[in-house]
């Protein structure tokens, strides 16, 4: 039987136009690494689990970001190379050709321009490769120290999850078990007033002393169950302060991964600003991108993760629930 009450499984938050980012790689919370967790609320019984992988998944993130910029370090390398063998090609060309007098020199000229271009592109795919990447190499190595097969700072953040959730489970299971008990007392005490009415004369006495002993236990029953359940309101405060605690401690985590990526980002946005600073083309693109980074907002991310996984989801506390037949 269902533990708890709440309002709804789901809340779908709108999102506000002023906060929102137009932008299709932004999931909803459903999607978010295939999560079992979605439409629990964080304080329920192993829905922190979910915070774990968010964790776990920094390291997986940082690799891709890594392979990204090895990727476009290569291409840019290996465009620059392209338009050095073409202007040598050319140029070669024009030496046994027979062109003459300015047109030649003009020609001889759109064949540098292949080399210039070469240039930016070589210097791009250099500073990637020798500032940029192994930064990002260095950050995920100092942040995400293995221990056999785990992380860490996971195997960390889980062991004080249990730790936090370790006695509300166990009030939990006390609640279910009084629960059931009180349920069963209620069946047992509705069949023996049913047999005490349909009984003989003769055997009303007998049966009546049965329902009088089955209604006793259901009060004993019913006293125990709402005892239970008053202790876990007494204990909700100091568990949720306790989970609280680690969550912050997981928030403050992710903070310093997208600081670091935000910098990363920064980074990139200044090595492909100083190779396009002159060509309007490539200007827009930089305008484009910085007015996209313009409106990565850390905060709005955590309280967004905050807001659909973590302390302001809709947890469903153990309340009372008479017995309905």
């Amino acid at each position: 039987m269902n533990l708890f009450s709440r309002k709804s499984a789901t809340t779908n938050r709108p999102v506000s136009p002023s906060t929102s980012i137009s932008n299709t790689a932004v999931a909803g919370p459903e999607a978010f690494a295939s999560n079992l967790a979605y439409g629990r609320g964080f304080f329920e019984p192993g829905a922190y689990s979910v915070v774990l992988k968010r964790c776990e998944n920094g390291h997986d993130l940082a690799q891709q970001l890594v392979t990204m910029f090895e990727e476009r370090a290569k291409l840019e390398l290996d465009y620059s190379n392209e338009l050095r063998s073409w202007s040598r090609k050319w140029h070669g060309e024009l030496v046994k050709s027979n062109e003459y007098g300015t047109n030649k020199q003009v020609w001889d000229q759109s064949v540098t321009t292949g080399e210039q271009v070469a240039e930016v592109h070589s210097t791009l795919s250099s500073s990637l490769s020798e500032s940029l990447i192994p930064k990002l190499r260095q950050w995920r190595k100092d942040n995400y120290e293995k221990s056999l097969i785990h992380y860490k700072i996971v195997k960390e953040f889980e062991k004080d999850f249990i730790d936090a959730q370790k006695s509300w489970a166990k009030l939990l299971e006390k609640i279910s078990e009084n629960k059931s008990t009180y349920y069963a007392a209620c069946k047992t005490t509705k069949l023996a007033d049913e047999a005490e009415r349909t009984a003989s004369e003769e055997q009303r006495k007998k049966l009546a002393d049965k329902a009088e002993v089955a209604r006793r236990e259901v009060g004993f029953a019913k006293t125990k169950y709402e005892q239970a359940i008053n202790e876990a309101r007494e204990q909700r405060p100091r568990y949720e302060t306790s989970m609280k605690e680690v969550f912050d401690r997981t928030q403050t985590f992710e903070r310093k991964r997208l600081e670091f990526f935000k910098e990363t980002f920064d980074e990139f946005c200044r090595l492909v600003e100083t190779m396009t600073q002159d060509n309007s083309i490539l200007k827009k693109m930089i305008e484009d991108y910085t007015t996209s980074l313009s409106k990565h907002n850390i905060e709005q991310d955590l309280t967004w993760w905050d807001e659909n996984y973590g302390t302001q989801t809709n947890s469903r506390w153990p309340e009372f629930e008479e017995y309905r037949d």
